[in-house]
């Protein structure tokens, strides 16, 4: 890699940071097919009808530019309404089978409708198309009617009890979904301790906070998307499931070694979130398993290592560690365990300040930047124990990282190369990069 040009992931991160504070549609993540047919039928209300089209054309514009579709695509949407529209129909009727996929779209419908005025009675008739297509219960019409008209008049409490009455009733919709289409419904959970039982999922969607622990066992599942958890205590998973996304998770106490002790999972999945641990304790211990960790901030880890693995294998990329008093990442038995794209910032360790590993398993390290990591011993960066073949580093950068003298301890010799790169007159940069 080119100085000056280096470690574009460093951008990569900044951008999907801004990405996360950013209201993105909820539908962004779905493939690009998905995102066609789905603004396929929305721009049967949008452009299906002339005075529909003069009323419409510019908000039905900002979802496609939310949703990210192409300026050929757009000039297809028209092309196919107009020349091929019962066979689109079906096929976006096909595509919006999941229930939480159509409560978006009816209220993506619900939004349009707000803003009409001479073409309503086209849009309503749209809207009763749809419903009956997906066979609306009664509930879930009035549920969406009113909730729509609520957002349009910035009704906060009423909507609380239209959506705290929608759930009583057995009904669920992401919190993400409605505080999209309303800002301005804030809804905040309190809890004690919670306990999943097998069979039973927890979903944290929203702003909560939890007065105590969190306990998962074995046949429960813990999903957390889009929420933000404050918790006095810490995550507990015995034999259960825990997978978190687009999550902000701040500790404001904990009186164990982890925030998240996982023993006999299958698999653990964190992405797109961001993690606090308020210098109460490392982030997580996993016994087991497999670990997807990726484009993830954990920051402000103490009393351990952030990340303890003592699993099978695990893929840590895109993630940043910030302030780890005790060190960053460790690894222990035969885990296999790539990391990539990374960046370590202000990690401290008796011995390997950003990684730590004990694992007789291939170890990748690959395009990471350590920065300002000490050691008090040995590993400014990364520490080895057993020096073996199928651990290395490729393209990564020590950032005044002390000890200098040993950065990265225990790599075969021959595996790679030191390089001290110029950055603004100073050669305070050491590049480790493999050897062909």
């Amino acid at each position: 890699m080119e100085n000056g040009g280096n470690f574009e992931f460093l951008n990569h991160l900044k951008k999907r940071q801004s990405e996360l504070e950013r209201i993105n549609h909820p539908m962004i993540r779905y493939e690009d097919s998905f995102r066609y047919l789905y603004v396929f039928g929305l721009g049967v209300m949008a452009l299906g009808n002339m005075k529909a089209m003069m009323e419409l054309q510019d908000y039905f514009d900002e979802i496609l530019d939310k949703l990210c579709i192409s300026k050929k695509n757009k000039e297809q949407v028209i092309t196919d309404i107009n020349n091929y529209f019962d066979f689109r129909l079906t096929e976006c009727i096909d595509k919006l089978k999941e229930k939480e996929v159509q409560y978006c779209f009816i209220l993506d419908l619900y939004k349009m409708y707000q803003l009409t005025l001479w073409s309503q009675d086209y849009c309503e008739k749209i809207l009763d198309y749809y419903q009956q297509i997906f066979r609306f219960s009664d509930i879930e019409r009035k549920f969406f009617e009113g909730f729509s008209d609520c957002s349009s008049k910035k009704d906060v409490d009423r909507a609380t009890e239209m959506y705290n009455a929608f759930r009583k009733k057995g009904y669920e919709i992401r919190y993400s979904i409605l505080t999209y289409f309303f800002p301005e419904f804030i809804l905040e959970e309190e809890y004690g301790d919670i306990v999943v039982k097998a069979g039973k999922t927890f979903v944290i969607d929203k702003p909560v906070t939890v007065n105590g622990d969190i306990e998962v066992e074995r046949g429960g599942s813990l999903l957390m998307s889009g929420g933000i958890l404050k918790i006095y205590g810490r995550i507990k998973v015995n034999g259960g499931r825990i997978r978190l996304y687009n999550t902000r998770v701040r500790v404001l106490k904990n009186d164990y070694e982890y925030f998240m002790q996982i023993d006999n999972a299958a698999i653990v999945q964190i992405s797109d979130s961001f993690i606090d641990c308020g210098q109460f304790s490392g982030f997580m211990k996993q016994t087991s398993g497999r670990l997807i960790l990726t484009d993830t901030i954990v920051s402000n880890a103490a009393v351990s290592r952030s990340v303890s693995f003592y699993g099978r294998s695990a893929v840590i990329t895109r993630c940043r560690f910030i302030n780890c008093d005790c060190g960053a990442v460790s690894l222990y038995n035969r885990a296999r365990v790539e990391i990539k794209n990374c960046e370590f910032i202000k990690c401290i360790a008796e011995y390997g300040a950003a990684l730590y590993s004990e694992s007789i398993g291939n170890v990748e390290c690959e395009d990471c930047v350590f920065d300002k990591c000490n050691a008090k011993y040995l590993g400014a960066a990364l520490y080895f124990k057993y020096q073996k073949f199928g651990q290395y580093i490729k393209n990564c950068i020590c950032r005044e990282c002390n000890p200098n003298e040993n950065q990265i301890f225990n790599v075969y010799d021959d595996d790679f190369e030191i390089q001290r790169i110029e950055k603004r007159g100073t050669a305070d940069d050491i590049r480790y990069i493999n050897q062909v």
